[in-house]
């Protein structure tokens, strides 16, 4: 898949055909619909939803496999509509499947990757700073 020592695709994650780093590239630009919702949005490769993309040259078929934080995503649709409209701008591209993985593996916040990982825990800390409450129980002696 990549020269990236994850199980997924990440901003670092680097691909040796050409036409998987314009597709990584595209899927980059895709913003997972949750995260629109906050002042945040963040793309579905940096929120480590791109689970790998895979390249048919003799179809000239990308598909793109997503581990989706929840099975139940109703954002599912919207975003496959997306990507294969982004990715099938690509010239090479004359087909975009968009798989969802059902292995049974659960996303987590792990698979992030680690500069919006840093910045949401940032968020967060700013958040119940400004709210003045302490997000963690108190150990008692």
């Amino acid at each position: 898949m990549s020269t990236e020592a994850t199980d997924h695709v990440l901003p670092t994650t680097e691909f040796q055909s050409e036409v998987k780093r314009e597709v990584k590239d595209k899927l980059e630009a895709v913003l997972d619909p949750c995260s629109c919702m906050s002042e945040h949005p963040v793309s579905i490769v940096d929120l480590g939803l791109v689970d790998d993309i895979e390249w048919d040259e003799a179809s000239k078929t990308v598909t793109v496999h997503l581990l989706l934080t929840s099975q139940r995503c109703t954002y599912f649709l919207d975003i496959d509509d997306e990507i294969c409209e982004r990715v099938g701008e690509l010239p090479a591209v004359s087909d975009v499947e968009v798989h969802q993985v059902t292995s049974g593996e659960i996303w987590t916040a792990d698979r992030m990757a680690e500069d919006e990982r840093q910045a949401r825990r940032e968020r967060f800390e700013r958040r119940i700073e400004e709210a003045d409450i302490t997000p963690y129980a108190e150990r008692s002696e």
